[in-house]
């Protein structure tokens, strides 16, 4: 079983295993079959929110959850649903209007989601699944560039927020969507560019000229950390710019060069860490106490013996830097 299963006997029959099957949970939900790279990287989250469970486990430090109540999407309404959902979750963060600056650990720390960072393939920016013993957890393409990890990870957080148990692969030049899928991709830009917020900003810049240009549309998109083209297709779904907005200026030669000139360098995003920070003390506490070994933590966590040195790192003891109470 353990050959069929492809896991180690000691995984399978661990007291602290845990045995999810999120291929069959996606297959429910969209009724098709993937492909092989979506089932590669089904396999891949299934492994990772697995294995995050059962180090929790065997440390007695379950993950601390506050759950919205699912919103119930009605298919007349879907994007103004959407709208509504992505204000109530923002109210319910605290957060007002104002653009989130760290929406990955919001997302961690206040709802208590599960997410994972690792290369997949180009054309697969995110999955989301959830599962009863693991929870809501999604795995986010770490190669692509850190504003569009963010655009992936507020479209996931729309499914969360609607139908939570209808797993989800989000694939570039998808046609065919479905109602959680266009509830979730206007729930994304609506989390991460409110829209009041955005019409507020937007009249400061266009003033009395009532003009606005490729400079003020960099600079809008920076005020809220998000790409131009994800800013312009916003504005475009506000109506407050043509639709074919982003189109033209982008056949006209939008260019990085212009965004240099309007904002400057801006500082390059490192790759995203192999092991959330979360997960990376409890794994050095495990090592610490001799629960498990280097090994057992790499096949646990599905890295390599230098991934797991680098997330230890900063966790190693140090009594030079001890607190007591």
């Amino acid at each position: 079983m353990a050959h069929l299963y492809g896991v180690s006997v000691g995984k399978l029959t661990s007291p602290d295993a845990v045995h999810v099957d999120l291929s069959a949970k996606f297959r429910r939900a969209e009724g098709r079959e993937a492909s092989r790279a979506a089932t590669d990287a089904l396999a891949l989250l299934n492994r990772l929110a697995t294995g995050a469970v059962q180090l929790e486990r065997l440390l007695d430090e379950p993950l601390r959850t506050d759950y919205p109540p699912p919103v119930r999407i009605n298919p007349r309404d879907v994007d103004q649903q959407a709208e509504d959902a992505a204000n109530g979750l923002r109210a319910r963060l605290g957060v007002g209007l104002a653009p989130i600056p760290d929406l990955i650990g919001v997302l961690e720390v206040e709802l208590g989601l599960r997410l994972f960072f690792r290369p997949l393939p180009s054309q697969i920016a995110g999955l989301y699944a959830y599962d009863p013993v693991i929870g809501s957890c999604i795995l986010i393409n770490a190669n692509h560039h850190w504003k569009r990890r963010v655009q992936t990870a507020a479209l996931e957080t729309g499914h969360f927020v609607s139908d939570r148990s209808h797993a989800d692969i989000l694939v570039e030049q998808e046609v065919s969507l479905s109602i959680e899928e266009r509830f979730a991709r206007r729930f994304g830009p609506a989390l991460l560019m409110p829209a009041p917020g955005v019409r507020a900003r937007f009249d400061q810049l266009v003033g009395a000229q009532s003009r606005f240009d490729g400079r003020q549309l960099i600079l809008l998109a920076h005020q809220f950390g998000v790409a131009s083209e994800a800013m312009c297709r916003r504005l475009e779904e506000l109506a407050l710019l043509p639709h074919g907005t982003w189109d033209s200026i982008r056949d006209r030669g939008f260019a990085s060069d212009l965004e240099r000139s309007v904002i400057g360098e801006v500082a390059v995003h490192s790759k995203p860490p192999r092991i959330q920070p979360r997960l990376a003390y409890l794994a050095s506490i495990a090592l610490e106490r001799e629960l498990l070994s280097a090994g057992q933590l790499c096949d646990l966590l599905a890295v390599d013996t230098l991934e797991l040195r680098e997330a230890l790192e900063p966790f190693e003891t140090q009594e030079a830097l001890s607190l007591h109470a």
